[in-house]
């Protein structure tokens, strides 16, 4: 017993060295004080997904735009599923849930800060048609679960950039991880 609690504690010492953390909420510039959020109903899983990544950084989500007010805009928020395979007589026993999401982020007056940044997600899940009603459960877990996924990705690819600007504005020169800041890309979480 006193062996396995002596490694445990040498790989928890390990993975710390190595500089693991989790990602925690994303960074956002402390310019960013208050926000509004556009282009989806206010209450969906996709809005409050976004108002709790932006009230963790420490920004005011209003309702209605005032006059500093961040504008993140989303373009893009669908799902599409697809059959990947089927039994003998035909029932699918397979899916695949691909979900788009994409924002930008206006500053005030309109002003473009932060261009499209666009998230797609993939995941597989098994269908069994005795279990329909679960299996509708477990589709609208994950599509939470993706939701969540794509907007904290999102949400820390806006805050580089944001950073970026932030740091460019005051002239201070760009750390290497600033200036290797993460494209649109696709990402795929299976």
């Amino acid at each position: 017993m006193v062996r396995q609690i002596l490694l445990l504690m040498v790989l928890l010492s390990l993975l710390s060295a190595c500089g693991f953390h989790l990602r925690g909420t994303s960074e956002l510039p402390a310019t960013i004080k208050v926000a509004v959020i556009d282009g989806v109903a206010r209450y969906s899983e996709t809005a409050l997904a976004i108002k709790q990544q932006l009230e963790s950084a420490g920004a005011r989500v209003l309702t209605i735009a005032d006059v500093d007010t961040v504008h993140f805009v989303v373009l893009q928020d669908h799902f599409s599923r697809r059959v990947l395979s089927v039994d003998a007589s035909g029932t699918a026993n397979e899916y695949e849930l691909t979900y788009i999401f994409a924002m930008r982020v206006l500053g005030a007056k309109g002003k473009l800060l932060v261009a499209e940044r666009t998230i797609t997600l993939n995941r597989n899940y098994i269908y069994d048609s005795n279990n329909a009603l679960a299996k509708s459960d477990e589709e609208a877990s994950i599509k939470l679960q993706m939701i969540s996924l794509a907007v904290r990705q999102a949400m820390r690819r806006i805050g580089i950039k944001l950073k970026q600007i932030t740091a460019s504005s005051t002239d201070s020169p760009l750390t290497p991880q600033q200036k290797s800041a993460p494209k649109d890309t696709v990402i795929e979480a299976n």
